[in-house]
């Protein structure tokens, strides 16, 4: 009678409590394994968003940089032949090589940086650009020309602010916006692009 008692003690299975812990114990493992494949795939999707955008922005900048330094004749003009500072969001010059007179503009709505060539419609040379406060919240605008007296361009500074993006191409610290698929918001850092050139024209 005791040889039965014990044969049928063990081969008791497992009660319905024991499950429901066992479930419950599997259940946080799995959602903390899925955590942290989320949390390192998006890891990687910054890394990448980043690396390329400042690839093609660099790309970008380096070229505006050689147009500039062979441009002549340079516009917005100061509203006063005092002001040696002009801050502008679009840039126009003559580059004497082509015969061609270059507009280079930032289009604060869709985010757009454009070229046109001789008034032509605006070509996107970048996306992706957003504005940048100083200290008081106000704008700063991309472009800066430092005159001389005399109408003539001594430096051309651009100050650029790029959301990454690994589809980015060339046709405020956290910066926040949906999710390509629109699942939710997404926040990442943008990147600060800030080059400076000096006209030929100016350097004689």
């Amino acid at each position: 009678m005791t040889n039965r008692k014990t044969i049928k003690r063990a081969r008791r299975g497992f009660s319905l409590v024991e499950m429901l812990i066992a479930l419950g114990i599997s259940a946080a493992l799995l959602t903390a394994t899925l955590f942290a494949l989320q949390t390192s795939f998006f890891a990687y999707q910054v890394t990448a968003d980043q690396a390329s955008t400042h690839a093609v922005g660099r790309l970008v900048v380096h070229r505006m940089m050689a147009m500039i330094r062979a441009g002549q004749d340079f516009r917005p003009f100061p509203a006063d032949i005092r002001d040696q500072f002009i801050s502008s969001d679009y840039i126009e010059f003559f580059h004497p090589d082509t015969g061609q007179v270059i507009t280079i503009s930032w289009d604060r709505n869709s985010g757009q940086l454009l070229y046109s060539i001789d008034g032509s419609y605006g070509t996107v040379l970048l996306e992706g650009v957003v504005a940048r406060t100083d200290a008081d919240g106000f704008v700063v605008n991309p472009f800066l020309l430092e005159w001389e007296p005399g109408r003539r361009v001594y430096r051309v500074t651009i100050d650029l602010m790029i959301i990454p993006d690994d589809s980015i191409s060339t046709s405020a610290d956290n910066y926040v916006q949906e999710n390509s698929d629109g699942s939710g918001p997404n926040t990442t850092r943008p990147i600060r692009l800030v080059a400076s050139a000096m006209p030929r024209s100016a350097m004689f």
